[in-house]
This record gives C-alpha cells, structure tokens and sequence, in this order.
C-alpha cells in the first residue's frame, strides 16, 4: 500500500474558528485543496467524536464528516489523499520542551532517559568503566585542563553516583567536572579546590553541597549549588555557540519534534537574550517546523542571586523591559507565559516536599524562589497581563505557588488569566487542588515522568504519593484543567500517551492506575488541552471546521492495539497548515527508506 505524499504550497492562514460540523461539509467557497478520505479520523472535539474524512482549504480545515459528503468539496484540481484506513489525530502538542542554541539535540530514549553524553564517556556504566574512561580522557589532556562530560541519568541513579574519591582515581592533575541532568554537578578534588569549595561552605539557599561524614565536600553538587563552582567551570559544549550555527541546532532539535508527530510546542523557558534567535528561526525556517509558544524564563531567586530583594528589583525591571505580553506574535511563533523554577529538580532529587524525603529523613528538598520573591514579581506579571506558567515538581512548591496566585488574582481579579503549575509530580493536597478549580488554575503536566525519572521519585516517597506521581484523572475529576508534555523524560507524545494510559513506571510496574485517562481523553490532553493552554484553542489542538490543517497521521491504529505497543506506534506523516513537515513514505520515495 503506498501513501499519497505530495507536498502542496502553503496557502494564506484566513477565516476564523466556526465549529465542527459532524454532518456534513462547511459552508464556505471553492473546492477543497486537499482532501484527507477512507480514514479513521479522531477529532479530539469535546465529543471526543471520530469521522471519516477532512477537506482542507487555504491551510485550514474546510470540512470534516463522512467520505461522501468530504469528497463532494473534491474539484479536478484537489489533491486526495486515500488514508487507506489508517488513524489520523489532530498534531501533536508538547506542553513543555526546551530549545536553546547551545542545548545538545533531542535525548533519545531507552527504556527511560539517556542523557547526550561526551564520546569519552559514552557507554561508560560502571564504577571502574568510569574512572578507565577519566584516565584516557586525562591521557590525551595537558595537565591543569579541565575534564567535562555527562553521566546518563538512567544509567546513574543516585544511589551510583560518583563522588570526588571516585573522580579522583581517575586523574589528580585536572579537574573534572561531571553533569547528570539539570539538576547535577559533580566534581573531583581538583575541581573543588579550584572553585573554593570545602568544610566551611555553606549550601546556598535553593541548593545543597553533597557531604562525607566527615563534613567535606564529597564533590556532588545539587541546583543552586551548582554556582558555586560556575565561576571556574568552563561553559558545557566549549563556549559560546555562533548564531548561525545555533540557529540550526534549534532547527535541527524542532525537525527532530516534527518526527514525532509534533505540530505545535510550548518552549518552557527562553531566556529574553535567546527570543531573537528563535525569531529569526522563525523567519527564515518557520514553514517547515512546528509551530513555537515561547515562555519567557525568570530568575528572582537563588539560582542567579544571594540577596532576594536585589533579585526581586532586578527581575520586575527585566520583565517590565521586555515591552510584549502574553499572546505577542503570530500562528507560527507567539509569546506564552512567565516561567519561574520555584524547587528543585526531579533528577537531583531535590523538590521542594510537604514530608521528609524517605531516604533522606532529615531532607525536604530546596527552593530555589521562596514566597518573597516569587509573590512580588508574579503579581507585577500579572498586573501587566501576562499568563503564569511556574515549575513546581514538589506538592510543597506546588502548595506556594497556588497560594500566592490565588492570592494575587484575588486582590487583581482578570477574566480568564490562565495561570498554571509546570509539572506537580506530587500530588498536592486536596485543599490546594480546590484553590486550583476555584480560580482557574491548571496543571501542564508530563506523565512519562514515571518512566524516564520515576526512579529519582521514588527516592523520596512512599505510599499513595509515590502511587499518585504525576496525577490526571483526580485533577480533572476536581475540576482542574490539564494538558500533557514531555520535558525530554523523555521526549515523543508516544511515551507520554503509553504512560498516562498505562500508569506504568520505570520497573513496569503500574502506579496508581485510579489517576490513568481512556485513550481518546489522552489523544485530547496531548492536542486540544495544551492548544487550551496557549490560548489556541480556537484555532488548533482538534480538527474542527475552521482550525488550522495540522494532522498527524499513524501507522497503526491507537485506539485499538496493545496498549504497551502505543509507545512504538510509527509517524507516517506530519502536517502543518496542510503541509507535510515530515512524512517517512515521502523519505522513501527519495531513496532515504522508511
């Protein structure tokens, strides 16, 4: 069987949003452009209704409903594309990714996470694997350089981690300097010495320096922390990236998401130096790539400062300099809400916990922005109509940042703000859930969690908060609204749709299958609901008369296999505004194979 795989030209984006009509074609003008037939066609509409065929015009979705009343919008000139049976859903939304010029590409997956690792240590897995692959890297190294690379965070769970002794059999004459996520840095000796850290340094606030018995640094770095040595650590991928090439790193990373199946992505966290590259990938490429919301990130906290009352006049003076709000820009690339981290990282693990950490009994974790400085800059954010969209991972943090907003949109109410919590892998208690649907507050959440960093999570808990990690139905069910993401743990809708369904974590086992959604609800949280979340839900995120023309079309069909195999469903096509950005068949035909 062979799928139609021509590329048509991007017509003008016109008309608005006028329903889906489940009977029949639209009304409208002309003949179709293309017309999508013989398919199972799931609609993700509030009905959660399939159908048949989709008529497209003018990049937008002319027609959706039944082959013969599609097909009658087909003039000589239309291009038809027999789906032959197979699934087609409305693209795919990640609700959280990163992108940066300097960032190192999509992290494949294996069963979890695998971080983009340096050459000398890629493979490495073992304690003795890791010091032989220091000593040819320092073989090969003058003395007094440094030493960089990355651990996997599948590979290396904390219990594993290396600590400076570890590094220091390895070589003595340079410092090393190690990185497992976001979250963590490790360090030897040498490298210690150098950034001045020992007995006497005191943990930042918003992090945590590893300690031996003893009271010595055993090298091992966590969030906030990581400073402490950024001022002596040379900067991860040798410096700083030219624009061009980082302008192609990023287009690179997004054609990566468009294999997915991805048609739009939230990028959760530019830095306002970085908005003018993504502009200009936009400019140049935007016809080829997913459509883009960007966050902008925020940092009033310990990450950047040591005095929270510089942090917080710096930050508002930042935000009141950027000169756009919330919904700035185009179909293509469009400003999106405030980010802020107010805990530490899942990986680590170091978020922000209402309990002891059951490993650590005496731990509950870091905050990287407390209640003074993030209430402040919040409600100026808000006050100047931005949307709110903060990384809150522990039920702690995700407790601060519903109070504070609550808070904030009581004393300055606004109609439909839209705010939102990154994240929320422990469930928060229920008081706080009911804030949350009282004021309107949603959750963008990334259920694969409990596959690429469950292992870190259930470090810290037990019982029924570590079932509930990453909760769905009982948001919803509290009236929360929610939508689904990936946050690279890993990246690709697939996992995040096997997870959620599933409730299946990192060791196969099931965690709390009462918090799993039906397969039709997850295709939705996947599309419409982060499509909701950007304000876009009336223009894309389902295929109804009006919206935009972005599809993805499946190999097999989603509603109906095994549900373990959802993960491995194959991306025959991808399409933005009626224009295949990927499509496998199309590779084919050139000669790339399948």
């Amino acid at each position: 069987m062979r799928f139609p795989v021509a590329i048509v030209t991007l017509a003008p984006l016109v008309g608005g949003a006028i329903g889906c009509d489940m009977s029949g074609p639209a009304a409208g003008q002309g003949a179709a452009d293309i017309v999508y037939h013989s398919g199972k066609v799931f609609t993700a509409n509030a009905a959660l209704e399939f159908a048949e065929a989709v008529a497209v015009r003018d990049g937008r979705i002319a027609a959706v409903g039944t082959d013969e009343d599609v097909l009658a919008l087909a003039s000589g000139d239309t291009r038809r594309v027999d789906l032959e049976g197979r699934t087609m859903l409305p693209g795919f939304f990640d609700n959280h990714i990163h992108l940066g010029p300097d960032r190192s590409g999509l992290q494949p997956w294996y069963g979890g996470l695998i971080e983009d690792v340096p050459d000398w240590i890629r493979g490495v897995e073992t304690m003795e694997q890791l010091v032989e692959a220091i000593r040819a890297e320092a073989a090969a190294t003058p003395s007094g350089e440094w030493i960089l690379g990355g651990l996997s965070r599948e590979v290396w769970p904390n219990h594993t981690l290396p600590t400076r002794r570890d590094l220091d059999r390895g070589t003595t004459r340079h410092p090393v300097s190690l990185t497992r996520g976001p979250h963590t840095t490790i360090l030897n000796s040498l490298a210690l010495e150098r950034a001045g850290i020992d007995a006497r340094t005191i943990s930042p606030g918003g992090g945590e320096v590893g300690r031996e018995a003893s009271g010595e640094p055993d090298g091992r770095l966590f969030d906030a922390a990581r400073r402490l040595a950024a001022h002596v650590t040379p900067p991860e991928g040798g410096g700083p990236i030219d624009d061009e090439a980082g302008i192609e790193r990023m287009r690179q990373d997004l054609l990566g998401f468009a294999s997915q199946g991805v048609t739009s992505v939230n990028i959760a966290g530019i830095r306002p130096d970085v908005i003018r590259l993504v502009q200009a990938l936009y400019e140049r490429h935007g016809a080829e790539l997913p459509r883009a919301t960007m966050q902008v990130r925020l940092r009033p906290g310990y990450d950047t400062y040591d005095d929270l009352g510089v942090a917080v006049r710096e930050t508002i003076r930042e935000l009141e300099g950027l000169g756009f709000v919330t919904g700035f820009g185009d179909e293509r690339l469009k400003l999106g809400a405030i980010k802020m981290s107010i805990d530490g990282g899942l990986s680590a693990p170091a978020f922000w916990s209402l309990e002891p950490y059951e490993s650590h009994p005496e731990f509950t974790g870091v905050v990287r922005i407390p209640s003074e400085a993030f209430h402040p800059v919040a409600r100026r954010a808000h006050e100047l109509g931005w949307q709110l969209g903060i990384h809150a991972i522990g039920d702690a943090a995700v407790q601060m940042v519903v109070a504070d907003v609550a808070r904030i949109v009581d004393e300055l109410p606004r109609a439909d703000h839209r705010h939102y919590v990154h994240h929320v892998t422990v469930k928060p208690p229920a008081e706080t859930i009911e804030t949350m649907a009282r004021i309107g507050m949603g959750v963008a959440s990334q259920p694969a969690f409990t596959v690429g960093l469950g292992a870190y999570a259930v470090e810290a808990l037990a019982g029924e908060r570590e079932t509930t990690m990453n909760p769905t139905r009982s948001l919803l069910d509290a009236g929360v609204w929610v939508s689904w993401g990936s946050d690279g743990a890993p990246y690709g809708p697939r996992v995040s749709l096997w997870t959620g369904i599933t409730r299946k974590g990192w060791d196969g086992a099931v965690y709390g299958p009462e918090e799993a959604v039906s397969r039709e609800e997850a295709v939705r949280l996947h599309t419409w609901a982060p499509a909701y979340q950007t304000f876009d839900e009336d223009v894309k995120g389902s295929i109804e008369v009006g919206k935009l023309a972005d599809f993805v079309i499946l190999g097999e069909d989603i509603f109906t296999i095994d549900p373990d195999h959802i993960r491995y469903v194959p991306i025959l096509a991808t399409i933005v505004g009626g224009v295949e950005i990927f499509s496998v068949l199309a590779a084919a035909a050139a000669g790339g194979g399948p």
